[in-house]
């Protein structure tokens, strides 16, 4: 058992390793009281326990032990590019808060309304509604049922190695595997295939990927969705422009919708908006942007 914990990804590390950090940095009682009452009261989660340390401050890309000793945050969750306890945004919270800290079902409010123009003057022809979550597995989960309603068809294809959050119907549509450890039966009708890799994976080249996609929804029969990463968070090989082309081109002849995850990657943090810029010609293609451009 030992042996499968140290070879999973992520934070679950009980290495000697481990072991020597943490003899030679968590050396206050303070902090030795608060991670242990931590692992006592709290349930262990697959990808951030046992705790490194117990924070006190952060700002900006720094985050701060109780101790006073810094770090410099290079993991960032995805989210936190505009820095830790950032001014700007700490008033605007503190601000709203003041004024309506919530609001309950069947009313709206100017705030809303106005973020949800902002985000819809960014894309293009008629996709012109938006939906918020509380997070990105719901979103993904969302997603997930608009399809079933849309196409009338359950089936979901996503890739081996990708990642659409951690709930059941997350961990089913994506195919890490150490999301998947020990939790028997997947959502029924979730496929997962190889992805696109222009080295190391099982087609090093991409357009054989996509073909192999549409074989999948051709033999599969009930495909509703294909959901996919544009960068993926597992490596950052990044497919071309004609092979994005072309998994287009299949959804749309077989009637399927396509669920294009760019969570971890867009509104900026990429330098851009989005990792795809959304053109309109006959139909909604996506084109890289140079900055992540790959011929």
């Amino acid at each position: 058992m030992k042996q499968e914990v140290l070879k999973t990804e992520g934070d679950v590390n009980l290495s000697e390793e481990r072991l020597i950090w943490k003899k030679r940095n968590i050396i206050d009682e303070e902090t030795q009281q608060l991670l242990a009452s931590d692992e006592r009261v709290f349930l262990y989660q697959a990808m951030s326990t046992p705790c490194l340390d117990v924070l006190g401050t952060c700002d900006g890309a720094s985050i701060e032990n109780i101790q006073n000793k810094r770090y410099l945050d290079f993991h960032g969750n995805n989210v936190h590019q505009v820095g830790f306890s950032n001014p700007y945004v700490v008033d605007k919270i503190k601000a709203q808060l003041d004024q309506l800290s919530f609001s309950t079902r069947r009313f709206t409010n100017k705030i809303a309304i106005s973020f949800a123009e902002k985000l819809t003057s960014l894309l293009p022809g008629d996709l012109n509604r938006v939906l918020f979550a509380p997070g990105r597995t719901s979103a993904v989960s969302i997603a997930l049922k608009l399809a079933r309603i849309v196409t009338g068809k359950h089936k979901v294809v996503s890739y081996w190695d990708s990642f659409h959050g951690a709930s059941l119907d997350a961990i089913s549509a994506g195919g890490e595997a150490v999301f998947r450890q020990n939790m028997g039966p997947m959502m029924p009708g979730t496929i997962c295939i190889p992805p696109p890799m222009q080295k190391g994976g099982f087609f090093e080249d991409e357009m054989k990927s996509a073909e192999y996609l549409e074989y999948m929804i051709e033999k599969e029969g009930g495909v509703g969705a294909f959901i996919a990463e544009k960068v993926r968070n597992t490596d950052f090989q990044i497919p071309t422009k004609k092979y994005w082309k072309r998994v287009r081109e299949i959804c749309d002849k077989h009637h399927v919708l396509l669920i294009l995850d760019e969570i971890p990657i867009a509104l900026g943090r990429t330098g851009k908006m989005f990792v795809l810029r959304i053109s309109e010609l006959n139909q909604i293609f996506f084109v890289w942007e140079k900055v992540l451009e790959v011929e």
